[in-house]
C-alpha cells in the first residue's frame, strides 16, 4: 500500500493561522484551479485519512467536488471518539470508516455512528494500531491512502514509518507561533539516526504556491 501525506503549509511549515484554528483559512490564498488540483488528487486515491482534531476544527467533507463519483473512502482514526454527530463525515452519504481501539469498543458513540450508517473498525488494543489498520485496508483492495492530517496524525504516520510520499503545497507566507500546528508535531527525534529521510523528487513553482514532492529514502534508515 502507498501512503501519501498531502499538506498545504507556510514557508515555516505551519498548517494553520494559530493553535485551534482551521486549516481552511489558508485555502483562501488558492485559486479555483489550485483547489481543483487538490480534489483531483483525492479522486485518484482509494482512501483519505484525517484525525479527530481536523474533524473538530475544520469539519471537512473530504470529497472530490470536481469529479462526480470519484470520492475516496473517508477513514477517521480516533481513540476518544470525541466529535459531534453533526460532523460532515457522519452526516453526508459518502462511505466513511471510523477507526478506534478495543479500549473504546464500549463507547456509546459507536452505536450512534453505526446508526448514522457509518462503519466502525477496531484496530489495536489501547490505541489505534496503524500497521494493523493499513493491513486491513489493503485486504479490502485499497492500494493508495492520502493522509491530510494535522501535525499529530502526520507524526504518527512518520514515526510508524508508513509514509512513502509527501506532497506539499507551500504558500509564500510566514505564520510563526510556537504552539501552532506544524507538518509533524509529536515528540520529535533527537538524533539524525532516528529521523525519517526523504528524497526531493519534484519542485515546481506556481503563481500561488510551490509544489514539492518527496519520496521515502529507505537506503539511509
Amino acid at each position: 500500500m502507498k501512503v501519501t501525506v498531502f499538506s498545504q503549509i507556510s514557508i515555516d511549515g505551519k498548517l494553520t493561522l494559530g493553535s485551534g484554528n482551521s486549516s481552511k483559512d489558508l485555502f483562501k490564498l488558492f485559486t479555483d484551479d489550485d483547489m481543483r488540483f487538490i480534489h483531483k488528487f483525492r479522486g485518484e486515491v482509494d482512501a483519505i485519512m484525517v484525525g479527530r482534531n481536523t474533524i473538530v476544527t475544520d469539519n471537512p467533507q473530504l470529497t472530490n467536488r470536481y469529479e462526480e463519483g470519484r470520492n475516496p473512502v473517508r477513514v477517521i482514526p480516533t481513540n476518544s471518539l470525541d466529535f459531534p454527530e453533526s460532523a460532515k463525515v457522519l452526516s453526508t452519504p459518502e462511505q466513511t470508516i471510523i477507526v478506534t481501539s478495543e479500549q473504546a469498543s464500549n463507547n456509546p458513540m459507536l452505536d450512534t455512528i453505526r446508526g448514522l450508517g457509518k462503519e466502525v473498525l477496531i484496530s489495536g488494543a489501547k490505541r489505534v494500531d496503524f500497521h494493523q489498520l493499513f493491513a486491513k485496508l489493503a485486504a479490502r483492495g485499497m492500494r493508495h491512502v492520502m493522509v491530510e492530517g494535522g501535525g499529530y496524525l502526520n507524526w504518527q504516520m512518520f514515526d510508524a514509518d508508513l509514509v512513502d510520499e509527501i506532497i506539499l503545497m507551500q504558500l509564500p507566507i510566514i505564520i510563526g507561533g510556537s504552539d501552532n500546528v506544524s507538518l509533524a508535531d509529536g515528540v520529535g527525534y533527537r538524533d539524525l539516526q532516528t529521523t525519517k529521510r526523504f528524497k526531493l523528487e519534484e519542485m515546481k513553482p506556481y503563481p500561488n504556491y510551490s509544489l514539492m514532492r518527496f519520496s521515502r529514502d529507505r537506503s539511509v534508515n
